[in-house]
């Protein structure tokens, strides 16, 4: 059967799950979505969405041909007003069977995605209340005022006071068209400032029922009781302002988002799944796709999304498909670039039309010290006990490495991770435990170690990490017992302490906090660095921004605390939501690629000390594979004088000119179908940043900068990379008009023979003395 044209254009990102009932041996459940097409640009010629569901039903049944079971049970989520409908498979020959279908565009199989403040709205120039108020965005944009901002992660823990509406938040603004779903938790309440909040959890169910012995069973709500990691990241972005918060007296401060007045949307996609041998927390990529398709339809204006990506193909990748419609419906994504640093290329959610945020240090540091039975002091970064209440071990007690507390019979390097079942309680009673990691950065190796310890009767615990993390910040996470975290080279301090004597010791001091610590920011070991797998001529991630012990909100039954600290890429990303959001409130008519411009060129490459932003060894400086552009400047971000704008047709172009993509990507455009032009150079891509990769000695570049503010004149500045020499044409930009768009070239020329095959790096900016607009230039050889 041959679904109707009209439908093939009515059809969003469709996607269908289906199974079947008679399972071959031989054959693996797996899900597949698959992508259909797009809505027809005229709404007297879109279908409902009773219609497009239907035609999805047909679909299956008429491909499959299966009497096993109806298309009803087989599909999961049929989406049908902007993205798509998903389905379960089962044996790759019936996925081809459905690929070869006219209407399908790509089908591929769905995966598990992981997820990825008092002083951090000081250190990004945020005042409250606003001294400047000309260049203040807070004044500017009223705090983020009837701004609709979504988090798609793990829910909320709506009674915190940073979701309270007691600020006199006027009527829900009417454009929104969500719900509060509480049919299974009538104790969670929305708002005026929690406007909405939604659960998707079928696909995560089913995957967990298709695992052996592993079970999916929790409380179906938008709560957040899982890790905290959505409530957190939500009240980071657009919590409310809570005076005197704290976790346990530290951080003690004003708790604030970055768009304060803005409402709140919560989208649960992040669940537990019990096994059992292990426990996991994470999103299926169908529940997401669902998420935004919500979202989009909800009517918010910014999306959070501080989870990983797979960096899949363009066509076969669901989170590049949901965000490419959010962007076609004017909602801009920002998004996480992963916790997988510092090697290279291991940056995530790397679309050129989600903004991707890095992670770095504010001007706060909490340090405590280990001091040795030799009088050692070693500095390290610590957190206090809100479960055991263990006092601090100030008195001097034996220490004792995971290795030598090793039970009879276990592995060396679980027990020298102290992982459980490894660790012999009589040996550590009334001890130090010192843990070690196993050359990885995975964050939750300190929480279990510490449960291990607390478990066994340690007094407290020190946790090193290894040189292949580098001697940069660690993932601040709960401890069970009293911790200090220390770096390689501190740790071998102290393991050659222990080495030197028969009976090691040691105590812990109390925690300090320091502000206005210089140099700031410092790149976070832990955040994923480019370059960009998927597509090298396109910089990731995009910005930087705060993400190293970040103070928000966290459900209390889970920190003992309404408020605790955490750091990852996820803490970073809704700082710069917030910042968009603000943005979105001064420049309601902007495109997302014009907000997304704002932050990218406003940012800056340099520290508090006005020098080069240093890498997480403290020593070399990072590069753009580390912080993008820089580190975001929401004040200057509301005025960048100039942006480089795009719309949904030149993604289409970039999309257009790497296969396998179609040649006719109907499936992404308002159109009946879309035709890729002739020809495309990625060099004349109107992104923020410029790369050239496969350089061959000479190279043009093509950008567009539309002004955004008062007439002027800019003038170039060029910091060519080392071998390179760049002219520049026209030598000046004369704007006469706002809203004028001028084109200009970059002429670059080198002696290949001489110039480095590494990436190298330089600069572009553009000023008129009030506004600088700059752009990293990364440049890599072609191999000789």
């Amino acid at each position: 059967m041959q679904i109707p044209m009209l439908l093939q254009h009515c059809l969003l990102l469709s996607s269908l799950l289906f199974s079947l009932q008679q399972l071959p041996t031989y054959a693996a459940p797996k899900h597949y979505i698959v992508y259909l097409g797009s809505h027809h640009a005229e709404p007297r010629l879109l279908a409902s969405p009773e219609t497009i569901t239907k035609s999805h039903h047909d679909l299956i049944s008429s491909v499959l041909r299966s009497d096993s079971e109806s298309s009803s049970e087989r599909i999961i989520y049929s989406y049908n007003r902007y993205i798509m409908a998903l389905l379960q498979h089962y044996t790759k020959k019936e996925a081809n069977e459905l690929s070869k279908h006219p209407s399908v565009v790509s089908i591929f199989e769905s995966r598990i995605l992981e997820s990825t403040t008092t002083r951090s709205a000081d250190f990004l120039g945020l005042h409250y209340p606003p001294s400047n108020l000309e260049d203040s965005i807070w004044h500017k944009a009223n705090l983020g005022d009837d701004i609709i901002l979504a988090n798609i992660d793990s829910g909320v823990w709506p009674e915190i006071q940073s979701f309270s509406d007691d600020e006199n938040y006027g009527p829900i603004p009417k454009k929104f068209k969500g719900a509060c779903e509480n049919k299974y938790d009538p104790t969670f309440k929305c708002n005026r400032k929690l406007i909405g909040a939604r659960y998707f959890y079928k696909a995560m169910e089913k995957n967990s029922n298709l695992q052996e012995n592993c079970t999916f069973n929790q409380k179906l709500s938008p709560r957040d009781d899982t890790d905290g990691h959505g409530t957190h990241t939500l009240s980071t972005a657009g919590g409310s302002i809570v005076p005197f918060a704290s976790w346990g007296g530290l951080a003690n401060g004003t708790a604030i988002g970055m768009a304060p007045k803005a409402r709140l949307v919560a989208y649960k996609t992040n669940w537990n799944v019990q096994c059992p041998t292990f426990k996991t927390i994470g999103s299926n990529e169908i529940d997401v796709m669902a998420a935004f398709e919500a979202a989009i339809d909800d009517g918010v204006d910014v999306i959070n999304y501080s989870q990983a990506s797979n960096n899949s193909a363009y066509l076969d990748d669901g989170t590049g498909i949901a965000t490419f419609h959010a962007m076609k419906n004017g909602i801009l994504t920002i998004a996480g670039a992963g916790n997988s640093g510092p090697n290279a290329g291991t940056a995530a959610n790397n679309y050129p039309w989600v903004l991707s945020v890095g992670a770095s240090t504010i001007d706060r540091v909490f340090s405590a010290h280990v001091l040795l039975g030799n009088n050692q002091k070693i500095k390290g970064t610590r957190f206090y006990d809100f479960v055991s209440k263990v006092d601090v071990p100030s008195e001097l007690y034996p220490l004792i490495t995971g290795a030598d507390a090793r039970i009879s019979g276990a592995n060396v390097s679980d027990a020298s991770l102290c992982q459980g079942g490894s660790i012999d309680v009589t040996k550590v009673t009334g001890k130090i435990l010192v843990c070690r990691n196993a050359g990885r950065i995975v964050a939750k190796d300190e929480t279990l170690a510490s449960v291990v310890a607390r478990d066994a009767g340690a007094v407290g615990m020190i946790f090193v990490y290894e040189e292949k993390i580098g001697d940069g910040f660690t993932l601040s996470q709960f401890h069970a017992v009293n911790t200090i975290v220390l770096s390689y080279k501190d740790g071998e301090t102290l393991f050659s302490y222990i080495n030197s004597t028969r009976t090691p010791t040691a105590s812990i001091s109390g925690v300090t906090n320091t502000l206005g610590v210089k140099p700031s920011p410092i790149m976070g070991s832990f955040s994923s660095r480019g370059p960009n797998q998927n597509n090298p001529g396109i910089l990731k991630p995009d910005v930087t921004a705060p993400g190293v012990d970040i103070l928000a909100a966290c459900p209390p039954e889970i920190f003992q605390s309404s408020y605790c600290m955490k750091t990852g890429t996820s803490m970073a990303t809704p700082h710069v939501a917030g910042i968009a959001a603000l943005i979105k409130k001064v420049h309601p008519d902007w495109s997302t690629a014009a907000i997304k411009s704002a932050i990218m060129t406003t940012a800056s490459p340099l520290d508090n000390d006005g020098m080069p932003i240093r890498d997480s060894n403290k020593t070399s400086d990072a590069t753009p594979f580390a912080y993008g552009s820089g580190h975001v400047k929401p004040n200057m971000a509301m005025d960048p004088g100039l942006v480089y704008d795009m719309n949904q047709y030149d993604y289409l172009n970039f999309i257009c000119a790497y296969p396998p993509e179609s040649t006719t990507l109907k499936e992404f455009s308002q159109q009946h179908s879309y035709k890729c032009p002739r020809s495309f150079n990625i060099l004349d891509f109107n992104y923020p940043s410029i790369s050239i990769v496969n350089f061959t000695g000479n190279a043009i570049v093509t950008r567009k900068l539309k002004n955004v503010g008062p007439p002027g004149t800019y003038v170039p500045r060029i910091e060519p990379p080392p071998g390179v020499s760049i002219m520049v044409e026209p030598k000046t930009l004369v704007f006469s008009q706002k809203d004028q768009i001028i084109v200009f070239k970059l002429i670059l020329t080198a002696d290949i023979n001489h110039l480095s095959t590494d990436y190298i790096f330089g600069s572009l900016v553009w000023s008129d003395a009030k506004h600088v607009v700059r752009s990293p230039i990364i440049v890599k050889a072609k191999n000789k």
